[in-house]
């Protein structure tokens, strides 16, 4: 970890990282709340699950998710590709998941999440369970959908940002897994009450 914090940054600012940071808290904390919700119907017995994990898993393991520290790794095509960064003038390593849009069944996000809990940069400690990752997941993809939707939801998000939906939907596309030191204690909540919801129906 100290190796991956002492690599460079993304070339991000510290004022554009905090923007999309913030904004997509605030969309994801207003979203979380319905996640449960639906969550909570539940999506198939644990065999139905089990199956669709195990499906998961042969098209996302460690040959297909390419799992790198910035400055040791890079992107390659026809995969998703997982990069450790350092936050810019911040203590702490951000997981970012390019294609992460790419994948809306939660079995193939949690195959993915399995193949990062696997590689040396992640700590539970920090970044959380498995399905508390995946509520992340989930709600930024939702996030970037209402983003991108009827003119409700842009000005729903666009209320809630305080920033124009162009510039909102075009810095959405990548998903940042944040370590707990980023967070608030109250988005940290919901993100764990949304963990519940999952580990409820099973997966």
């Amino acid at each position: 970890m100290k190796e991956m914090a002492a690599a460079g940054n993304r070339g991000r600012t510290s004022g554009g990282f905090a923007r999309i940071t913030g904004i997509l808290r605030l969309c994801s904390g207003l979203i979380a709340i319905l996640l449960v919700i639906v969550s909570a119907a539940g999506k198939g017995d644990s065999a139905s699950w089990e199956e669709r994990l195990e499906q998961a898993r042969r098209k996302y393991n460690k040959n297909t998710v390419n799992v790198f520290a910035k400055g040791h790794g890079k992107y390659q095509r026809g995969k998703i590709n997982v990069c450790f960064y350092p936050a810019e003038q911040q203590p702490y390593i951000i997981i970012n998941i390019r294609e992460s849009l790419q994948i809306t069944d939660e079995a193939e996000m949690e195959a993915v999440l399995e193949v990062i809990a696997e590689s040396e940069g992640y700590d539970a400690d920090e970044y959380g369970t498995i399905p508390f990752m995946k509520a992340q997941w989930i709600a930024h993809n939702i996030a970037h959908s209402m983003a991108n939707g009827n003119e409700n939801q842009k000005k729903l998000v666009e209320t809630i940002a305080g920033e124009s939906i162009s510039s909102i939907a075009g810095r959405s596309k990548e998903l940042d897994l944040s370590p707990y030191a980023s967070m608030p204690e109250r988005e940290i909540l919901l993100y764990q009450i949304l963990e519940l919801a999952l580990f409820g129906n099973g997966h």
